[in-house]
Order: structure tokens, then C-alpha cells, then sequence
């Protein structure tokens, strides 16, 4: 039977952080290539996936998005020193997961054996905090604990071009979502030092 949270507290154990999402995707597919049939950037009706999961065991398919998003944070390693790089931009960050979750609703659509699965893994706590902050631009798009995901999401009308480039349209979500983090691990006890990610299941129970 297919985990997300069997599997990232599998992938922890070995993978504690990620500097990058490509790391965080070739370290995932190998961890599945275990018991799973897995293609990498498969190409489904248009859309690019990252990791396409076949359970050898059912007919079951899964579709996987990944994204990994970085606060500053400099992590001692084996007598080594990593600096992983902020990628700040949350809002945009926001938005691109929220387009994945889109994509998947259209690739599940119709069809009982596949579903849909958008994890998002990052150390910025500015991401499942719910913001102080009211009528940011990217209020639509937030995702923080228990926040209910559906209908219409768009940027305010405040928005600068600079933000929204390439982004402009709005990210229409059919079904409803109630957004849970998961802690995934503890780097570090300096700020930014706790992992945490979201994953949603689109089509499917937990």
C-alpha cells in the first residue's frame, strides 16, 4: 500500500533536508523504485509530472508533485558547513503549489485509478504559520495549518506586474482540501532549523 507519510518519514531518516528540489525528487524516486514502478517528468495530457508511481500490486497510479522551498539556515554536517540559500518569494511559492494542486484535479479527473499528490517540503515557517498580516496580495493563495483549500483564488488587485509575470491567471479548485503540515525533521535549534511539509491528496484518503 502506498504512504506519503510512511514514505517522508522513511526518506527523513536518510534525507533530513534538501538543498534543492531536484535532490529532493532523485532521493524520493529512488526510495520508491524500491516496491514502486516510478517515471520521472512523465508527460500526462500536456502535463509534466514529476514523479509518475504505479503500484505493481493494483492498478493504482499515482501522481506526484514536488516543491522545496528554503529559508536561510546553515546546517553543520560531518565536520562540513551547508548553506542552504532563502528563496524568499513566498507568495509566488503559494501560487505555483496551488497551481499543482490545479493540475492534478484535471489530470485525476474521470479517472478512479489515478491520484494526485502535492507535497510541498520547507524550513520557512512563513509558509504553514497563518499570516498577521490581512489583504496581502497573495491572500487567496495562503496555505498555512488548517486552512480550507477551494473555489477561486487570485491575486489582489494591488498586486505589482513584477509579482504576478507569467502567473496572471487565477487557480480554480473544484474540491476541498483542509491543509495539515507534517513535521518532517529537526536540522538545527536555530531558526529555520525544523522542517515541516504539506502534502494534498487529490482523489484520495489519507
Amino acid at each position: 500500500m502506498f504512504s506519503i507519510k510512511q514514505e517522508m518519514k522513511k526518506l527523513a531518516q536518510k534525507h533530513p533536508f534538501f538543498s534543492s528540489k531536484e535532490a529532493f525528487k532523485n532521493s524520493f524516486k529512488h526510495q520508491l523504485q524500491e516496491k514502486f514502478r516510478v517515471i520521472e517528468n512523465k508527460d500526462f495530457h500536456g502535463c509534466v509530472v514529476d514523479l509518475w508511481v504505479e503500484d505493481p500490486n493494483s492498478e493504482q497510479q499515482y501522481a506526484i508533485y514536488l516543491m522545496n522551498k528554503l529559508a536561510g539556515l546553515t546546517i553543520k554536517q560531518e565536520n562540513q558547513l551547508i548553506e542552504l540559500k532563502h528563496h524568499r518569494a513566498q507568495d509566488i511559492g503559494r501560487y505555483d503549489f496551488l497551481k499543482q494542486v490545479e493540475k492534478l484535479e484535471k489530470i485525476t479527473k474521470g479517472r478512479n485509478n489515478i491520484k494526485g499528490i502535492a507535497i510541498l517540503l520547507t524550513n520557512d515557517h512563513l509558509y504553514w504559520n497563518e499570516p498577521t498580516r490581512a489583504n496581502t496580495v497573495d491572500s487567496y493563495f495562503r496555505i498555512h495549518e488548517n486552512r480550507v483549500l477551494t473555489g477561486e483564488l487570485k491575486w489582489l488587485e494591488h498586486a505589482s506586474a513584477g509579482t504576478i509575470k507569467e502567473r496572471e491567471n487565477p487557480i480554480v479548485i473544484k474540491g476541498t482540501y483542509k491543509l495539515q503540515w507534517q513535521h518532517y525533521s529537526t536540522v538545527s535549534n536555530e531558526k529555520h532549523g525544523e522542517f515541516c511539509y504539506l502534502a494534498v491528496h487529490v482523489g484520495e484518503d489519507r
